[in-house]
């Protein structure tokens, strides 16, 4: 009972105001993953900060100056990728060593060689190293100038007879969300295969706190660098930069290989092919913001460089994994007038037949794919929601029997709101907003008589498992899918908890939503709406097993984990099965990367500012400038002539630690080579600076 009453009716009208406003801003195109009910427009009321240390981004000197760690990714059964990144000392080329090896000391080498790296890769190394053998476990490492990387462990994909492989399952890691500790816990395991990345691996937001994930940021002093929405290649390196210092994150790239494909937060919310939600014609071109994202991606990332970002991975006999595009290459635009009370236009043009979700070039190389494997199991990694689902209509006798009476008479002439709200969720940016793209792949299976299909996929930061069928009610199943719960990015009960006066009643509302979902839905096998985790896909030749883990918080570092649920797939069924105990790891665990580097021969000058990227150098119009605070200092930013003269004061404030970023327009300066010195107390950094024109 809401005691005293005044009070219950002051919040019972909030709440039917909030959700009046909700609805008022549902033709704005929310961004319902991450902010469902518009709080960055209605900027509501935020939590109480925790107390707890600060956790600005930080710089490890023991790592100088490879500061952002190791990576290695798209493993073959002959080769894979390493990466590094060296934060330059100079504004020059600089010469990076690299070795490969069997044994964690890097004595045992495979491998070796040399490369040079600039300003015009954001100081980023990416080798594609080749002639390894299948199913291996090798160490690599990086020096430059007497300073050594971390070393890192990866693994070739096997070839021949596999009797089991392995794949952590993740997506949509939202920096100021929370920490993340579902990398850490994956971080642990030895016995992984690959890290199958399914997208939002950063995410392009400002720093706004009015937002869930803003809101925590600041109380955890973990916001976003920079602090505004990324537009500029310069933005989305930073972010990057920001994303990879993460102790958690670093930890993770340094002992697992990972395969990534990209989904809408590394561009825009909501992108496709010719535009975003989140992109406006005052940020400028969409191609040229999409192509700068690409960019930064592919440079940060220890993708294998292409001109498409789909690809195909065999491990053996027993699955091959297509990694799909479903995002940037040839996406039509979202339909937003969604659900079975959308206009007759709507309703035509989500049906038509020649909608796309991928170009026929990505279409037609799947299912020639498929068709000519000869793996047992055939795995998508896929970036939205492929199922099927209905949400309509909402089950109102559990809703207002759940609320209580006084609650569901204020929420009853709210319903057509919160109808609208889920259908956009589940109707909007998944398979289901392009049911022809998904009824041609699916009628490709029947016909070619397909079995031993897995779909992993991201995006939605919840929990599912799913049954694969044509349609709601349909049979039989095609297929499988698990989709991953987030790393950190808001789940249902965040959403609905980020408004102060729909928070009483957030749990009866993510009860109902379970509720609807699981009784309209029967390939529906499991749904889980407020835990962050990953899954664990155990592929063996008899079945598929998708275990789901779940981290106990984001806001305590580190954290403990639980398994949740599992589901077996069993070879030739199409169906899930629970299960109650995850699938045993392998027989034989690698031996862990080691914590720190190889002990240095030179030593790095310990400053207040680091100077972490310069670019595009030569440049003609503006240099964008990236450095790191190790403290809140004055900083003073300007140009300086040969002859040592100030030729422009371009920035002065004080600032907070962490990374920053800044545009400098030099379009009215002279042809020639100048110095750009960042001063931060009375500590000078200073980078070498061309114009050319």
């Amino acid at each position: 009972m809401c005691f005293p009453i005044h009070r219950c009716l002051t919040t019972l009208r909030l709440l039917a105001l909030s959700i009046t406003i909700v609805f008022a801003q549902r033709a704005q195109a929310q961004d319902y993953r991450n902010d469902m009910l518009g709080t960055w427009q209605t900027r509501s009321a935020g939590y109480e900060p925790l107390h707890s240390p600060r956790t600005v981004t930080q710089l490890d000197p023991v790592l100088a100056p490879f500061y952002h760690g190791v990576a290695s990714g798209d493993p073959l059964p002959d080769g894979v990728v390493l990466w590094t990144r060296i934060t330059p000392q100079t504004d020059a080329p600089v010469t990076v060593q690299w070795r490969i090896a069997r044994d964690t000391a890097l004595q045992q080498l495979v491998r070796q060689g040399e490369v040079t790296t600039s300003a015009e890769r954001d100081y980023t190394v990416k080798i594609d190293v080749r002639d390894l053998e299948p199913g291996t476990v090798y160490y690599y490492g990086f020096s430059s100038g007497g300073r050594h990387s971390l070393t890192g462990r990866t693994r070739t994909a096997p070839a021949g007879s596999v009797a089991q492989a392995r794949f952590a399952i993740v997506s949509c890691s939202n920096y100021p969300a929370g920490y993340f500790n579902a990398y850490a816990r994956i971080a642990d395991r030895n016995d992984l295969d690959a890290i199958l990345h399914l997208g939002d691996y950063i995410y392009e937001y400002d720093a706004d706190t009015a937002s869930f994930g803003g809101q925590i940021g600041k109380r955890l002093d973990r916001m976003h660098d920079p602090d505004k929405e990324l537009v500029q290649l310069v933005d989305y390196r930073t972010r990057y930069s920001q994303y990879r210092l993460d102790p958690d994150l670093r930890r993770l790239h340094q002992q697992i290989p990972m395969l990534h494909v990209w989904d809408d937060h590394e561009s825009a919310n909501d992108s496709y092919t010719d535009g975003a939600q989140n992109h406006q014609a005052n940020e400028g071109s969409w191609e040229a913001r999409k192509a700068v994202s690409k960019q930064a991606c592919y440079e940060w990332l220890p993708t294998r460089d292409a001109s498409v970002l789909y690809r195909s991975v065999r491990y053996g006999d027993l699955a091959e994994l297509f990694m799909l595009d479903t995002r940037l290459d040839g996406r039509d635009k979202q339909i937003e007038d969604v659900g079975p009370d959308a206009s007759d236009a709507s309703k035509a043009a989500l049906n038509d037949p020649a909608r796309r979700i991928m170009t026929d070039t990505q279409e037609a190389w799947l299912k020639n794919g498929m068709t000519a494997s000869t793996s047992t199991w055939k795995i998508l990694g896929n970036q939205v929601m492929f199922s099927p689902v209905t949400v309509n209509p909402i089950d109102t006798a559990f809703l207002f029997d759940a609320v209580g009476p006084l609650f569901a008479a204020f929420i009853r002439p709210q319903l057509p709101v919160l109808q609208d709200i889920f259908e956009a969720a589940f109707y909007g940016d998944v398979w289901n907003n392009y049911p022809a793209a998904r009824r041609r792949l699916m009628s490709h299976w029947t016909q070619q008589n397909m079995k031993n299909i897995v779909v992993a996929t991201g995006d939605f930061h919840t929990a599912f498992a799913f049954d694969v069928i044509d349609s709601v009610g349909a049979t039989p199943s095609r297929a499988v899918e698990f989709m991953t719960p987030s790393i950190t990015a808001n789940n249902f009960d965040e959403n609905l908890s980020s408004t102060a006066t729909i928070r009483p009643i957030a749990p009866q509302l993510v009860a109902s939503v379970d509720h609807t979902l699981t009784t309209l839905n029967p390939h529906l096998k499991y749904v889980q709406l407020t835990n962050h985790g990953y899954v664990i896909l155990d592929v063996k030749p008899e079945r598929v097993q998708g275990d789901y883990f779940f981290v106990d918080t984001l806001y305590v570092r580190p954290s403990a984990e639980k398994f949740a649920v599992g589901f077996q797939t069993p070879a030739g069924s199409s169906q899930l099965q629970r299960v109650t105990s995850a699938a045993p790891g392998k027989p034989i665990q690698d031996i862990p990367a080691p914590p720190l580097p190889p002990t240095a021969t030179s030593v790095i000058e310990e400053q207040t500012c680091t100077i972490m990227g310069v670019g595009p150098n030569p440049t003609s119009d503006v240099v964008y400038l990236s450095y790191h605070l190790d403290a809140d200092v004055t900083v003073n930013v300007s140009i300086i002539s040969l002859q040592g003269a100030v030729v422009r004061q371009v920035h002065q404030a004080t600032e907070t630690a962490g990374l920053h970023s800044l545009m400098v327009d030099v379009s009215d300066l002279p042809s020639g080579r100048y110095e750009l010195i960042v001063k931060a107390g009375n500590l000078p950094s200073r980078t070498a600076m061309v114009i050319v024109r």
